[in-house]
């Protein structure tokens, strides 16, 4: 049911916005569960528009479930031990997605399942977003989670103190002073500025936003308390973790597994363990050394569109790189398709060095750059690099990524451009402060999980001290068209924003963003209820094994 007169009002809009050719019944889907419309609203809104189904992803088997036995999943080993206000990579953060939860998760088609919240709603300008929480719902402890438990959570993701990643989402969106407890199920976010996209920022796809107990003293490894479908019951950050059903989990009858058994990994131990059959599950299936297991009929690859993405980001502000002359010689060189067939087989998505993904109902669209190796001579030369230019390429061993850059360093060189490698591993690029390597260095690959919303990436990427921007770029223009985004409710008008936002982002160029990958999950074909993830998350409440 609708909850105030605002999202009457924002409904009716949106079926006028269908009517009228601007928007489609997927956008209005996607915005309906932004803006806290319940599936019955959104249901009734799609018959107004003519359609009467109300489609979402879902990992919900097709077959009756079978109860019990024992998940077997492999992953790569956390970088670092399990703090959830702290963690950024894959291995830890399906590690503590067993135990913990979001308010709201992303589905696969962008839209916001509730979870920890049953409910929002924003004031007329989404400046003040109001949360109403679940009822009955009790820590693995036995504690129960209250609006006291949120705020304390939030209160920590804020602080700079605690060093976490959340930040990336929160700068100049939320501070501390705008978190507020209502009563004992109903916590208020008022924000810095007005933002139409807010739960996302207090969902999954802020992976740090687990809600922890207001009395959460940063010991998870010893005291592992969440509300989760599962208990941590040990953990090895070398060896993997082990996990038992929580019998008191909020979801009746679920989860239907007894227990779930963690091996940690590096990717070909990974895919020969899957292929020996001695593991059910992979967080996580790169295309480069995994096309052994796309014929095997013991094994399924189940996949989905995502808009992970690889930033070559190129600083501004060091040279050679400070010439956007430069920039756009280098951008002009990749032959964008070519880097997709050959990295992952043509699955995914080419890029066009802005953050507006395809994916993204929003619809930003302009023209497609392609490789003119005679305009990357022109502008190289139009530099004073007539003669040619060397340069170092930093980036990660991680997945596809050395062997980007070695196309990178091969598609450059034709225009003059003779491109160094230098490979180091994932712990030594991303280092532990802000002189870690991928905020430094002139020229560099960083790899970006999924986001749910462009804003995700252009907040910390590309505006004006933004948190993670890499590249020093700043752009005024950029940053007030940034926040006016932000702000628009009308989908027509945040269009064309967008527009000038990616008209901005390519002619500066201070990123090179070539495609936008499609993520695989190799699994056992005995396992159901489970769903790729584009941010390699994992959900396996509705798993179970035939």
């Amino acid at each position: 049911m609708m909850q105030n007169e605002l999202q009457r009002e924002l409904g009716q809009h949106l079926v006028e916005q269908v009517g009228k050719g601007r928007m489609t019944r997927r956008q209005l889907l996607v915005r309906g569960s932004v803006l806290g419309l319940s599936a019955t609203a959104l249901g009734s809104l799609l018959s107004a528009c003519g359609s009467e189904s109300v489609t979402t992803s879902s990992a919900s088997p097709s077959m009756a479930p079978t109860m019990g036995g024992t998940l077997r999943v492999t992953m790569v080993p956390p970088t670092s031990g399990l703090d959830p206000a702290t963690m950024w990579d894959a291995g830890a953060i399906a590690t503590v997605q067993q135990v913990c939860e979001y308010l709201a998760w992303v589905e696969n088609d962008l839209t916001l399942r509730p979870v920890l919240a049953e409910s929002w709603s924003p004031d007329a300008e989404a400046k003040t977003w109001t949360f109403k929480l679940r009822q009955n719902v009790t820590f693995n402890n036995g504690q129960p989670f209250t609006a006291d438990d949120v705020v304390a959570t939030f209160l920590r993701l804020t602080d700079p103190a605690t060093g976490s990643s959340a930040l990336s989402n929160f700068k100049g969106v939320l501070s501390p002073d705008g978190i507020r407890k209502v009563d004992d199920m109903t916590v208020e976010f008022g924000l810095d500025r007005a933002f139409v996209d807010f739960p996302y920022l207090v969902s999954s796809t802020n992976y740090n936003c687990f809600v922890l107990p207001k009395d959460y003293a940063g010991d998870f490894q010893k005291n592992p308390v969440g509300t989760g479908a599962f208990t941590l019951e040990s953990f090895n950050i070398k060896q993997g973790a082990s996990y038992k059903k929580n019998p008191n989990y909020w979801q009746a009858g679920l989860p239907y597994l007894d227990a779930v058994e963690v091996m940690y990994a590096e990717k070909q131990a990974q895919t020969l363990q899957l292929q020996a059959g001695s593991q059910d599950l992979q967080l996580s299936t790169p295309y480069q050394g995994s096309q052994g297991l796309m014929g095997d009929p013991n094994i399924k690859v189940v996949s989905t569109p995502s808009t992970q993405m690889r930033e070559v980001q190129m600083r501004v502000d060091k040279a050679p790189f400070d010439d956007k002359n430069i920039r756009q010689a280098i951008a002009y060189c990749l032959d964008r398709p070519s880097l997709l067939e050959t990295l992952f087989q043509g699955k995914g998505l080419v890029g066009n060095d802005n953050v507006f993904c395809s994916l993204y109902p929003i619809g930003v669209s302009i023209e497609q750059r392609a490789q003119d190796y005679d305009k990357a001579k022109q502008l190289l030369a139009d530099a004073g690099k007539a003669d040619g230019l060397d340069v170092t390429l930093v980036a990660e061993d991680y997945l596809e990524v050395p062997q980007y850059a070695q196309l990178i360093q091969e598609m450059c060189k034709p225009a003059g451009i003779n491109v160094k490698i230098d490979l180091m591993s994932q712990a030594q690029f991303y280092g532990k402060d802000e002189t870690a390597p991928w905020l430094t260095v002139p020229f560099g690959i960083t790899d970006w999980a999924a986001r749910a919303v462009p804003s995700q990436f252009f907040i910390p990427m590309l505006t004006t001290g933004g948190v993670w921007n890499n590249t020093g770029f700043s752009n005024a223009e950029f940053d007030r068209l940034a926040d006016e985004y932000d702000a628009t409710l009308d989908e027509a008008a945040r269009r064309d924003i967008g527009v000038q936002m990616a008209t901005i982002q390519t002619d500066e160029t201070p990123i090179v963003l070539a495609y936008w990958i499609e993520s695989l999950r190799a699994m056992s074909s005995k396992l159901q209820g489970v769903e790729a993830n584009g941010a390699e998350f994992l959900d396996l409440t509705k798993a179970f094994i035939v």
